[in-house]
């Protein structure tokens, strides 16, 4: 079962058509349990849940496959009959996949390989089990696990040449913007500080959470935007047609994930270029007693936004990600932008665009999940001192971030106490109110030993970040980001 199941994780590695069973059963999990059950293990477990369901699956699939081989010994199930059923299994598994890239002919056709080859390394390790030379036994599982092992690898391998190579093609034209911000000059007011991000993140630095274990590949070819449901006209837009109907602009946001704890790095900053959400609908037309717009990807994810949030004219019908076009990751060819909430809500591979007149819940909302989900104020600490270290008597930076959403940040203030007395920290000139802003603190210690550093920010709106420790679920983590500095003697 080891060599059968690594076979088909090779053939799925090499080609994009070819669903890896496993992976198709544990997505079909991830969809399908309940609400209350999905969160409690988000909560325990962190990013580690999906890890260890992917890891629990495998090790059943490879549990059953002995399994059935054991039972040859009682009922006579002869190995082509239970590489048969497997397969057949395995077929099944993957018409639970959502990513949008599988091909059924060609699962099966490499399932049938699978099944002969297990069929195969099944007789042969049967056969030396039942003859009592122990040497001879040993030999046949050393080679059946040492094959896997070496399949599984090649796999790995290979399939991280194919996923750099292949993928949808991105080789799409996109039209110039009409307005695109700029960064503003900072002259020689803000310091050169080591340690802190660039002002904008690359496509590959920037973080990717959702619940894919496998992403979908979507082709411009054959995409369309369709935009229904409660409104005049019902319009459908090809890629280069939802560029040509409307003015395309490009603005600096930055994105963050709503399972980020306090101080994490589950978030990033782009240059993100698209059409304007509200132009689009403004040209479909709202009826009255629109309530939300049901967003619904290539992947089978869908999420809402109210219509208030969707007019805002820095929601973006995104296809591109600092002048190029999306990767796949980032939801390729046309995503969602919106600054003001958790990235949950910025569907990725978006396909349509529903006007409902009811609230509607989507994935983690029913896994009870902020439905508002609005950027809290936040901020996090990248520098303090010398990797953590000062000495009495020597300036040293404490550095970093803060953002809120669309609301901007005013003030950052920085205690070496614990939170006991605060000092305002310089501020780098803001891109805008929707993108992080740079903050540091020049700071002397006077007394060694080791310091609590804590921050704290305001957002445009005056208000102060929140003390107040909170865990992601269901609505955003809170609380000052700490770092603790070990102050030296001169």
């Amino acid at each position: 079962m080891a060599v059968s199941t690594a076979l088909i994780w090779l053939l799925s590695s090499l080609f994009d058509g070819v669903i890896f069973p496993p992976a198709a059963l544990a997505d079909l999990i991830i969809r399908s349990v309940p609400g209350g059950f999905s969160t409690f293990f988000i909560d325990a477990l962190g990013h580690w849940a999906l890890r260890l369901l992917i890891t629990g699956v495998l090790t059943g699939s490879l549990l059953f496959g002995g399994e059935l081989l054991w039972r040859r010994s009682a009922s006579r199930l002869r190995s082509l009959e239970a590489g048969g059923l497997i397969a057949a299994l395995g077929f099944v598994a993957s018409l639970a996949s959502s990513s949008g890239t599988g091909n059924l002919l060609l699962t099966a056709g490499a399932l049938v390989v699978s099944a002969i080859v297990y069929s195969i390394v099944a007789d042969s390790v049967y056969r030396q089990a039942t003859t009592g030379a122990d040497e001879s036994r040993r030999r046949a599982l050393r080679l059946g696990f040492g094959g896997a092992m070496t399949i599984a690898l090649a796999g790995g391998a290979l399939g991280w040449v194919a996923r750099a190579f292949s993928g949808p093609d991105r080789n799409v034209e996109l039209v110039s913007p009409a307005d695109s911000e700029v960064l503003p000059p900072q002259g020689e007011a803000w310091p050169d500080i080591e340690g802190l991000p660039p002002d904008v993140i690359s496509a590959a630095d920037h973080y990717v959470v959702d619940v894919n274990l496998i992403k979908p590949s979507v082709n411009v070819e054959g995409w369309e935007l369709r935009v229904f449901g409660e409104v005049d006209n019902e319009l459908t837009f090809d890629f280069a047609g939802l560029q040509r109907s409307f003015e395309v602009v490009q603005e600096y946001s930055v994105m963050t994930c709503i399972s980020n704890e306090v101080g994490g790095n589950l978030i990033g900053a782009s240059l993100w270029g698209g059409v304007r959400l509200r132009d689009v609908l403004e040209e479909a037309g709202v009826r009255d007693g629109v309530v939300d717009l049901v967003l619904r990807g290539a992947d089978g994810y869908s999420d809402s936004i109210p219509l208030d949030v969707a007019m805002d004219e820095h929601v973006l019908v995104a296809v591109s990600q600092n002048g190029e076009p999306l990767t796949q990751a980032h939801g390729f060819p046309v995503r969602l932008r919106i600054p003001a909430i958790y990235g949950m809500k910025n569907v990725k591979w978006l396909e349509s665009i529903e006007l409902v007149t009811t609230d509607y819940q989507g994935y983690w909302m029913d896994r009870g999940w902020s439905d508002e989900a609005v950027v809290k104020t936040e901020s996090r600490i990248d520098v303090v001192g010398d990797d953590g270290s000062a000495m009495v008597g020597e300036p040293a930076w404490i550095a970093g971030i803060a953002w809120a959403g669309a609301r901007g940040i005013s003030r950052v203030e920085v205690s070496t106490d614990g939170g006991s007395t605060w000092n305002q920290a310089q501020l780098k000139n803001p891109i805008n109110e929707r993108m992080w802003r740079f903050w540091a603190f020049r700071w002397t210690p006077t007394e060694a030993g080791d310091v609590e550093i804590v921050c704290r920010a305001t957002d445009g709106d005056g208000s102060v970040q929140t003390r107040k420790v909170a865990e992601p679920h269901p609505s955003g983590a809170s609380g000052y980001p700490s770092r603790t500095a070990s102050v030296r003697s001169a």
